[in-house]
């Protein structure tokens, strides 16, 4: 660094080719331009981007339905669908061999503190008609009743969804799903299913469970 007490440049200050120009304690002071040095990301890093871009692209479609099932969280949707991506870049990727892949039955479509679904069922009663069945445990826990069914089916491949969010009692055991798409859609999307309440003006989640590709 270069400094003068006068200056035919008067009092400036500003870049001059690869030299900063500045005043301090009334001198003219003069230094170089930091270089900016291009550090190449480490192969986790890559790896964490790589299974960030996987898992967004994956969850854009539902991205109504989680924020639904991660509205027990405080914050705007915005940052209740960045906490499903996380959650799914955490649970729902497996490191194969240096590369990410992501496991759909793993992805979490609500969270929450309420009592899960428990021995959940899906069969297929005709080409587009399905029936989810489960055991009633209401005031198991903290269940009762009153909690509702939230249901989610999804076709990554077609990036189909169907979603059932006034499901029914988690007292009743069973769901009757009407598919807006003509069959056959047996084996085509995996199904996702948790209890929700709302209790004092505050909505309660479990966490979802996932049946598989059915």
């Amino acid at each position: 660094m270069a400094t003068s007490n006068e200056s035919i440049l008067g009092n400036v200050s500003g870049k001059l080719g690869k030299l900063i120009i500045y005043q301090r304690n009334g001198k003219i002071c003069f230094r170089s331009k930091p270089e900016k040095i291009s550090v190449p990301p480490s192969e986790r890093q890559i790896y964490q981007r790589k299974a960030f871009a996987i898992v967004s692209s994956m969850l854009a479609s539902i991205r109504t339905e989680l924020e639904f099932g991660f509205s027990g969280l405080r914050g705007e949707n915005s940052k209740r669908v960045g906490k499903a991506i996380s959650l799914a870049v955490k649970k729902a990727v497996v490191n194969t061999g240096g590369e990410p892949v992501l496991i759909v039955e793993r992805i979490q479509t609500s969270v929450g503190d309420l009592l899960i679904p428990e021995e959940c069922q899906l069969i297929w009663d005709g080409q587009s008609t399905a029936r989810l069945t489960w055991r009633p445990n209401s005031f198991e826990g903290n269940g009762t009743e009153g909690d509702r069914m939230f249901y989610l089916a999804y076709d990554p491949v077609s990036k189909r969804r169907w979603s059932v969010v006034d499901g029914g009692y988690r007292k009743n055991g069973n769901l009757t799903i009407q598919f807006p798409w003509s069959g056959p859609l047996e084996g085509k999307f995996y199904h996702f299913a948790s209890f929700y309440t709302n209790r004092k003006g505050k909505i309660e989640f479990s966490d979802s469970v996932c049946l598989g590709k059915i």
